[in-house]
């Protein structure tokens, strides 16, 4: 089973979609206090559904990892017994028979069921049912999260896509290294590859707590020196350098970086709104739940 929707897509010329997503995107403030014309879930959906089949095709593994992390936050409702919200449940993206298997009347059979259906299409599956046993809901979210980036990079060419997920998988481990210091953690973190920097540098880095050389390739990444060690800093340095990434991309009126910088802008909108309206300090968490993955 794929994870994507089975809709028609559109007939919808490429130039004539990336024109409408060019106008689209020129829109987006990043500053702005007022509340986004549509949920950043709902952006995603319009967007899907006016994809031709080659547009599709060009970016799947980048949508692949957006129906991912629907299937992600699903679950960590699910599997905490908890409702889940109507934003989630509400979701054209992600293949209606998977929304429909999840509900399962426990989570075990949530899961086996999973691994039944994505294993033949997505090999990183095999074996959820032993990662739920063992270590629970935290491993199953790591083993999917990991896995979708390790096999959309697979797949995806030397494209703007490639790019996209390899930075992602970068920031990821950046700041997994950063939680697991501030956690306290004594077991090392599971890094996954495929991204700039190598995992074994990474867990010399765990292991030494080396801060210094963490920063050091945060301000590689980035383009600028994040102003602590703090997560929502690093987390600030590394949004900001994918923001860049795209941008520089997405000045090419014809390639497929329109339609990423569109999507991640309105993510990171939706973002930035939420930060600003959180009264917490420590906003770590926002990433995980506002961001792609």
């Amino acid at each position: 089973m794929q994870l994507l929707a089975m809709t028609q897509p559109a007939e919808l010329p490429t130039d004539a979609l990336l024109a409408r997503l060019r106008s689209r995107r020129s829109a987006i403030d990043l500053a702005a206090k007022k509340d986004l014309e549509a949920a950043p879930g709902e952006i995603v959906d319009w967007v899907y559904r006016r994809l031709n089949k080659q547009l599709r095709k060009r970016l799947r593994p980048f949508l692949d990892l957006l129906a991912m992390r629907n299937l992600i936050l699903a679950l960590r409702y699910l599997l905490a017994e908890q409702a889940l919200p109507a934003s989630i449940m509400q979701n054209a993206l992600l293949a209606k028979p998977l929304q429909d298997l999840i509900m399962a009347p426990d989570a075990e059979t949530t899961v086996v069921r999973l691994e039944s259906a994505l294993a033949s299409s997505y090999p990183f599956v095999k074996g959820l049912t032993a990662t739920w046993r063992s270590q629970g809901p935290g491993g199953v979210e790591q083993q999917l999260a990991s896995g979708i980036l390790e096999h959309g990079l697979s797949h995806s060419g030397k494209s703007i896509v490639n790019r996209t997920l390899g930075y992602l998988i970068d920031m990821r481990n950046c700041l997994v290294v950063r939680k697991f210091w501030r956690w306290q953690v004594s077991q090392a973190p599971q890094l996954t590859p495929g991204g700039k920097i190598p995992v074994e540098s990474l867990d010399r880095i765990w292991a030494t707590r080396d801060e210094d050389r963490l920063a050091t390739h945060v301000k590689k990444l980035g383009g600028e020196p994040a102003r602590s060690l703090q997560a929502v800093n690093m987390e600030q340095a590394l949004i900001n350098g994918l923001t860049r990434l795209l941008r520089q991309a997405g000045r090419d009126p014809l390639g497929l970086a329109v339609i990423i910088e569109y999507l991640w802008k309105s993510q990171l909108a939706a973002h930035n709104q939420m930060l600003r309206k959180s009264l917490v300090e420590d906003r770590e968490e926002l990433f995980e739940e506002v961001l792609l993955l």
